[in-house]
């Protein structure tokens, strides 16, 4: 069964054009630094960043600190 899926998914898919997003930048509770709200990913093929946020109504938070490196 797995080799079936996978390559259903070679065909569908080139490895070429698969884009994983890398983190870049993460937002935190200001209060609570270790508390992640959210994280912004950057596409490489095409720049394109996108954020997706882990907050109850997976929505931007109402405050936040920006971090572009974490510890």
């Amino acid at each position: 069964m797995m080799d079936q899926e996978a390559a259903t998914l070679e065909c569908v898919m080139p490895p070429s054009e698969i884009d994983v997003g890398k983190p870049v930048e993460w937002m935190v509770d200001p209060d609570q630094r270790e508390k992640i709200l959210g994280v912004t990913y950057e596409f490489s093929q095409t720049g394109e960043r996108r954020t997706v946020w882990y907050t109850p109504n997976k929505r931007r938070a109402k405050a936040f600190a920006t971090l572009t490196v974490l510890n």
